[in-house]
């Protein structure tokens, strides 16, 4: 019994070596640690890969008008404001004394451009006289240079006096220009210099209304309904001429601010459709509106126009997925990506019966979800989508 027992166990062992060698020479893979895809017809969207951050679409920043000190604060960050709310009040003692100081030189400027305008106005009237006075010695002259002449003609005066008398005429007619073309010079004076002093006076008067709205906008109001996302929260605090105050965001529609590597800046362009997804969902898509040509370290900036801008989803500050679409083909065969998608081509194990066989696949478009194929399978083919990497140089696996 001890000798059959012995030989029972040999060839037990013997058949146990064999079947390992056997299954050893023909390598198997459990179905279990596989993940598997099969192959449809469907959209193929290739995408690149940036963060975004939901903000307003709107929002109106509040900046100190002077430099002045804050004297009250109305609202704090959180509150709803409405149209003309209060939101802070400035120290506006410096303001108005400058409104008062450019008052003053706005009164001024208007009684110097009255006096200017009185004096040109009196020197005008003067040459005005003075051309109607000569007008009427140029007839007397002439009258008179036409007497002599016919004394002349007739042998009662000598010649002499005849020229005498045309050469008194013509220094007449020369005064006479002579006081007309003053007078064009006077006007031509008059307007130029009128001109100049109402610009001065122009000017004076845009300063006094500047400083006036400046004054008006010490007492900061929203300027529209809104939330109020931030303010500044420091009573007595002394504030720049510019410094921004406080803000005001319309939470009713949105818009997304995002950054991808700048590897990929120079495939960007304005007019690109792009899907935003929150936890695997997709949550909205929009269009690329404007491309910062500014690189800040290593990242590029750009803005996302939203389709919905009021999409109830949407939350100031939420942080998404925006998957920049640059190339679609609808209706296209398609696996789930998984780990396939490396490249151009690829050797991808199909399944067959109980089998797994490799099969050399080419690629197009390559999405974050699905790759297009062009070559190698077709619908209704079940496909391997994990990591086969550790079975490079095998064509053909048994499946347990």
């Amino acid at each position: 019994m001890r000798r059959v027992a012995v030989a029972v166990v040999s060839i037990a062992a013997a058949g146990f070596v064999l079947a390992g060698t056997v299954a050893w020479m023909r390598p198997s893979v459990r179905r279990q640690n596989l993940q598997f895809a099969t192959v449809e017809r469907g959209t193929v969207d290739e995408t690149l890969q940036a963060s975004g951050t939901v903000v307003p679409l709107i929002e109106q920043v509040v900046s100190s008008p002077v430099e002045a000190r804050v004297v009250r604060i109305g609202r704090r960050a959180g509150d709803r404001v409405r149209v003309g709310d209060e939101l802070l009040t400035l120290d506006t003692a410096a303001t108005r004394l400058d409104v008062a100081r450019l008052g003053e030189r706005v009164s001024q400027k208007e009684s110097e451009t009255a006096e200017l305008r009185l004096r040109l106005e009196e020197t005008i009237a003067t040459l005005r006289a003075q051309i109607e006075q000569k007008k009427l010695d140029v007839e007397i002259l002439h009258y008179t240079a036409e007497q002599k002449e016919k004394l002349r003609a007739a042998g009662l005066t000598a010649q002499q006096e005849a020229l005498a008398a045309a050469a008194s005429a013509k220094k007449s007619d020369i005064e006479l220009r002579q006081l007309q073309e003053a007078l064009t010079r006077s006007l031509h004076s008059r307007d130029a210099q009128l001109a100049s002093a109402q610009m001065d006076l122009s000017i004076a008067r845009r300063e006094r209304e500047e400083s006036e709205r400046q004054l008006d906008l010490a007492m900061l109001r929203a300027g529209r309904d809104g939330v109020l996302t931030w303010v500044i929260n420091e009573e007595g605090a002394t504030v720049k001429r510019g410094e921004v105050l406080a803000r005001v965001a319309d939470l009713s529609a949105f818009r997304v601010v995002a950054t991808i590597s700048d590897i990929h800046a120079a495939r960007l362009a304005a007019g690109q459709r792009v899907r935003l997804d929150l936890d695997d969902t997709t949550l909205a898509a929009g269009t690329i509106d404007n491309v910062d040509p500014r690189i800040d370290n290593g990242m590029a900036r750009f803005s996302v126009t939203l389709d919905d801008r009021a999409n109830p989803k949407l939350r100031n500050n939420l942080r998404i997925d925006v998957h920049v679409i640059r190339g679609s083909h609808a209706g296209a065969i398609r696996v789930r990506r998984g780990a396939l998608g490396q490249g151009l081509t690829e050797g991808v194990f199909v399944v067959s019966g109980d089998r797994i066989v490799r099969r050399t696949v080419r690629y197009g478009l390559t999405g974050d979800d699905y790759v297009e194929i062009v070559d190698g399978l077709h619908p209704g083919d079940e496909v391997v989508i994990s990591n086969m990497n550790d079975y490079a140089g095998v064509n053909e696996l048994r499946l347990d």
